[in-house]
């Protein structure tokens, strides 16, 4: 790829105030992309099966929720509503998309909840501990597949607080979190996963836990945050804190299976890991992406081979991994049987002993980090 081929970065946007005032804020300076975002939506609904009508209905029952949940995050989805001058609704749709998009809902047809339980993101994560690192350092990251066209509407979001740690989160504008890291180093990031516990019992969505997490002070509350939090649908989360320790935790809505580094190195990809979980559960997931197995090995072997010298640098070359395409850890534009699309959305590097983060958008189109930190 020729460097004029290289996506544009990720605005940096920055809020502070009451969640009130930081949801208007952020609405307002990524209003743009937040028109984007529920344009795109709207047409991934209708692909799926689900009217406007329909998925506004669901949105209204998860603001309900969310209500309930937390009372700060709801004011401030409804500010990011007024900032950004769209119904309430969009704003909670964005939020919750992978929970309307996947879940199963009685007004749906056989048919339709086939549809949902193929759509699946395919992501690789990796982190690498103090003791292996080249210059003692915690580096969490992820390569996020998703919608190609999510180029466009995803912002790097830095949150000031007043009565928590700060936050810097890479996010699809309009949600209030997705993966990043906070002042007390604590850091996130998701894959999706799909068993049989995937029943349509109807949880938090997701970006809601996350914020939550990232909003922790130590990492004990942070993993009560995923033990707590009742869920609509499974994935694996990778939660480090900066002074080297790190858990993995995959969440079902029946059940969460953990485990521990492996000398110091963890690597996720779409497929359940933990022994137990295997035992326990059908992993209908690794049937819709099989390659899963072999993206985890490639960036696993990567790393591992590097013990002691690991660096961004090394991400870097983990994640731009091709082997297997379309169906590798860098993942070109891919249609699926559905009729979406997948692709490589954005890689994301952290430090969270440095508290910075690097992030690539679109790296199949040609790859550049762009440094953001959370220093005001």
């Amino acid at each position: 790829m020729t460097s004029n081929s290289v996506a544009k970065p990720f605005p940096l946007i920055h809020v502070g105030g009451t969640p009130r005032e930081r949801g208007f804020s952020y609405g307002r300076q990524a209003g743009e992309r937040i028109s984007t975002g529920a344009a795109l939506y709207r047409g991934a609904f209708e692909r799926a099966g689900i009217d406007w009508s329909t998925a506004s209905a669901r949105a209204n029952y998860f603001l309900e929720r969310i209500g309930h949940y937390d009372r700060a995050m709801f004011e401030e989805i409804n500010g990011i509503a007024a900032g950004s001058e769209q119904p309430v609704e969009i704003v909670v749709a964005i939020n919750a998309r992978t929970e309307i998009l996947f879940g199963r809902h009685e007004d749906e047809s056989d048919q339709q909840r086939e549809v949902a339980t193929t759509m699946q993101e395919e992501c690789t994560a990796a982190l690498a501990l103090p003791p292996i690192t080249h210059d003692g350092h915690v580096l969490h990251g992820q390569n996020w597949d998703w919608n190609p066209g999510c180029e466009d509407t995803t912002i790097v979001l830095r949150i000031e607080n007043d009565n928590g740690p700060h936050i810097l989160t890479m996010v699809e504008a309009g949600q209030l979190a997705r993966h990043g890291f906070n002042s007390a180093g604590i850091a996130l990031t998701v894959n999706g996963l799909h068993c049989d516990h995937d029943t349509g019992k109807v949880g938090v969505p997701s970006p809601l836990m996350r914020r939550r997490l990232l909003s922790s002070g130590t990492l004990g509350q942070a993993i009560e945050t995923v033990l707590a939090t009742r869920i609509s649908f499974s994935h694996n989360l990778l939660v480090s804190h900066s002074d080297g320790v790190a858990v993995g935790i995959e969440a079902t809505p029946e059940q969460n299976f953990w485990m521990q580094p492996e000398g110091s190195l963890m690597v996720h990809a779409n497929h359940f890991k933990c022994p137990i979980a295997r035992a326990r559960v059908r992993d209908v997931g690794l049937q819709q992406c099989p390659e899963s197995l072999y993206r985890d090995q490639r960036v696993w072997e990567h790393l591992h081979g590097r013990r002691g010298s690991i660096s961004a640098a090394t991400f870097k070359e983990a994640f731009a991994d091709r082997f297997g395409a379309p169906d590798a850890v860098l993942r070109p534009p891919k249609p699926r049987s559905n009729g979406t699309i997948s692709a490589t959305v954005a890689s994301l590097i952290m430090d969270t002993t440095q508290r910075k983060m690097w992030v690539a958008p679109s790296p199949y189109k040609g790859i550049h980090y762009t440094e953001y930190s959370l220093a005001f």
